[in-house]
């Protein structure tokens, strides 16, 4: 009955709160969950149709070659990324990130407190304090910077303001995107505590109506310390046994998906992926060693879930050259 009422009652929610989003630019709670209710009893419709809606009004800019972190990129490479992307929810780079980028990153994450997941508390809470990671001595399975430490780092606005992701997710959504996510995190082997709170059960992310993440693996990555798992394919659609608003026990999955099509990326560090996290994915839990992840987020809207407006102190003419050029991208950025 529960199920029902939200079902009827949902659908107006939405509409109400989508058209204050548009006005006050907020999102209210209440529009919040209903818009991921909608996307459920959907499949993915409801979300596919105001994404065309915003390719229209949001076009994107025309771009034929690009230079960044990934090298040089024409029509034609790109054309092969975003197919790829496409038909199976991912795309694994060949180009590694660079080393001067990954020492630095790593610099930056030895040095720099951040917040673990407390697990004495239910659902996803961390810490107030902030406290540097040990790996020999881990009190928590994740360990995340806040993204205004993390912006602050100069290596982390290179990938932040690369070329090549821009026109990448631009290519993919189909509009002029918006980098609404700049995120860092520890994992550390926990006795599989924590698995639900750490995102290590398969779920599927819902927090904008067309989204693109870039992993960075700053580590080396195998099947004992944390691999990200992809359900290929399932971006598009879910059977609706999986297709829920919480985590995915691996138990669950076998009756609807082969296993050839779960996918588990291993990687020396230095990796990038790209990733359409609609589909179901999780981070594998760790059974030895840590794994240290960075991770952007290019979305087409910023209804959805609350973000975080990222502020550089001392921006370099190159940044301020970004926004000035691009600025519905980079909008939260000040």
């Amino acid at each position: 009955m529960k199920t029902v009422i939200k079902t009827l009652v949902y659908p107006f929610i939405f509409g109400f709160g989508f058209i204050y989003f548009l006005v006050e630019k907020k999102t209210l709670p209440s529009a919040y969950a209903g818009f991921r209710h909608l996307f459920v009893i959907t499949n993915g419709r409801s979300n596919d149709f105001h994404s065309a809606l915003i390719r229209i009004v949001k076009k994107a800019k025309k771009a034929d070659k690009s230079s960044g972190i990934l090298g040089e990129i024409n029509q034609i490479g790109l054309n092969s990324m975003i197919r790829s992307i496409e038909q199976d929810g991912f795309h694994a780079f060949d180009v590694s990130l660079d080393d001067k980028l990954l020492e630095e990153l790593v610099s930056f994450a030895t040095t720099t407190k951040a917040r673990y997941i407390d697990l004495s508390k239910t659902g996803v809470n961390y810490a107030t304090e902030k406290i540097l990671f040990d790996a020999k001595n881990p009190v928590s399975p994740r360990y995340q910077f806040d993204a205004n430490d993390v912006i602050k780092n100069d290596a982390v606005q290179s990938i932040v303001f690369d070329d090549n992701l821009r026109m990448i997710a631009s290519a993919y959504l189909g509009c002029q995107p918006i980098l609404d996510l700049a995120t860092m995190w520890w994992s550390a082997p926990f006795d599989n505590k924590g698995a639900d709170q750490s995102a290590q059960m398969y779920h599927f992310d819902m927090d904008r109506f067309k989204f693109l993440k870039f992993f960075f693996y700053l580590t080396d990555v195998d099947t004992n310390n944390g691999p990200h798992c992809y359900v290929r394919n399932s971006h598009k659609r879910i059977p609706s046994g999986v297709r829920k608003d919480r985590r995915i026990s691996d138990e669950e999955l076998p009756k609807y998906y082969k296993e050839e099509d779960i996918k588990e990326f291993i990687g020396k560090k230095g990796s990038i992926l790209a990733v359409d996290t609609r589909g179901l994915h999780k981070g594998k839990p760790l059974v030895e060693r840590s794994r240290l992840l960075f991770q952007i987020q290019f979305s087409n809207s910023l209804f959805g879930a609350p973000f975080t407006k990222m502020r550089i102190d001392q921006p370099s003419t190159e940044v301020l050259e970004k926004q000035k050029n691009h600025p519905r991208t980079y909008q939260l950025f000040s």
